[in-house]
């Protein structure tokens, strides 16, 4: 009964189509009627059609509508599309003020460029000065919150389905919300890099062939599948987690990288904070990415080979291995082992005794900021080994020392050494 009335108050098609009647009445009317009268009235009741409260009647019939179609979907996609554009354009506008010349932000923009992008600007061919780079990073730092903020919102929408609450059908209408506003959110973000890459002068420096390779491989699942698997499959549970633990867990891995990279890992409670937060950050990603991930994508690919929908299998098995490769080789992988070697450095720098002289501190408080930056880099600087040209040297085929330890300060010689890889030199090797 619920769902009937509620339908029922979600009805605007007849008032459009009405009005679409009305409107060719006009082309049928007296002749004797001046064209600007005709142009005001058209224009009169297209501006009624396409009020705001006709559109939102209009985007809530199609969400809960249990038979959309295509192109009604599509319609919700370019709502939150715009929407999102909206949303950022706001929050860039409103926080930039906010931030600017800002020492805090400042200082730590300046300390990850000397650690890591530094680097990699350079592997990507991008030419950046320092001073180039922190105005870039200050004027995204607001629309690097924003797309956090915009993953939690989407993973939101899952959570009354997820957990059972309420009535089931506007749960599941609600979970495809999430999935809608996700194609739309990297609709505009795919809109915005190719426009950026096409029409400014710096494009290709700002979106390389890796970057965008990058964001493809990241919105292809959901775009590709969202729609379809929506068309069919709107009440299985199964989409609606995937769906949760997708963004919520992009959500929270962002905004856990951007509260790190603030902190100073030289005071030993800020230290702590930064283990804990990668520590859930490393347990989330381990549940939403392998083990929850792979138990879900086999339920929903057994779903699809049940109903013999096998379109949905050829195409959902293609996209899941390719996303299950990349969440195992360029998340799950790289992030443990930074990891484990962030703490076996962070120990080794919480282990000096009081009277450890001042070369022995700083070059351990040296290590311990090089093996942070590993890890906050961890996906970004894994992917971008994949495009990078390397040419071995006579220099980096001589073999890597191993035995006795050695002084920190000639382990720290070594890592940053041309010599040594800069990823696979292990601290216990040398």
């Amino acid at each position: 009964i619920k769902s009937i009335n509620l339908r029922a108050a979600l009805q605007p098609q007849r008032s459009v189509s009405l009005d679409l009647g009305r409107i060719s009445q006009h082309y049928q009317c007296d002749p004797d009627t001046s064209i600007n009268q005709r142009s005001r009235s058209i224009t009169t009741i297209l501006s009624n059609m396409l009020s705001p409260q006709d559109i939102k009647q209009h985007l809530l019939t199609i969400i809960f509508d249990e038979d959309p179609t295509v192109a009604d979907l599509a319609c919700v996609v370019v709502a939150f599309a715009l929407l999102w554009f909206i949303f950022f354009s706001i929050v860039k506008f409103t926080v930039r003020p906010l931030i600017h010349n800002k020492k805090w932000l400042l200082d730590a923009i300046s300390k990850d460029y000397e650690r890591s992008a530094k680097r990699q600007l350079k592997d990507l061919h991008i030419d950046m000065t320092k001073d180039e780079f922190i105005a870039f990073a200050v004027r995204d730092w607001p629309r690097m919150q924003s797309i956090y903020l915009q993953h939690f919102v989407g993973s939101f929408f899952c959570i009354p389905s997820i957990l059972g609450i309420g009535d089931p059908w506007v749960a599941s209408s609600l979970a495809v919300c999430g999935v809608l506003s996700e194609i739309g959110w990297e609709l505009q973000d795919m809109i915005e890099i190719i426009w950026v890459r096409l029409f400014h002068k710096e494009g290709k420096k700002l979106f390389p062939d890796a970057l965008v390779i990058i964001f493809l491989v990241h919105h292809s699942l959901a775009s590709i599948l969202g729609i379809p698997v929506i068309l069919f499959y709107r009440h299985h549970k199964t989409l609606h987690w995937l769906c949760f633990d997708l963004q919520f867990a992009a959500g929270l891995a962002l905004s856990i990288q951007e509260i790190t990279k603030l902190l100073d890992i030289s005071n030993p409670r800020q230290l702590r904070q930064f283990k804990v937060l990668n520590f859930i950050a490393f347990i989330t990603m381990l549940w939403t990415r392998g083990i929850h991930w792979v138990y879900l994508i086999t339920t929903l690919l057994l779903a699809f080979y049940r109903d013999q929908a096998w379109a949905f299998l050829c195409l959902g098995t293609v996209l899941s291995l390719l996303f299950s490769l990349f969440n195992y080789a360029l998340c799950l992988k790289p992030f443990y082992k930074k990891f484990v070697k962030f703490l076996h450095v962070s120990a080794e720098y919480e282990s000096l005794p009081a009277d450890a002289s001042a070369d022995r501190r700083r070059s351990s408080v040296m290590q311990l900021d090089l093996a942070r930056a590993e890890l906050l880099e961890a996906e970004l600087a894994d992917f971008q080994s994949l495009f990078q040209k390397r040419e071995v040297t006579r220099r980096q085929s001589v073999p890597v020392l191993r035995g006795g330890r050695r002084g920190s300060l000639l382990r720290l010689q070594l890592q940053q050494s041309k010599s040594f890889g800069y990823d696979i030199t292990k601290s216990k090797d040398l």
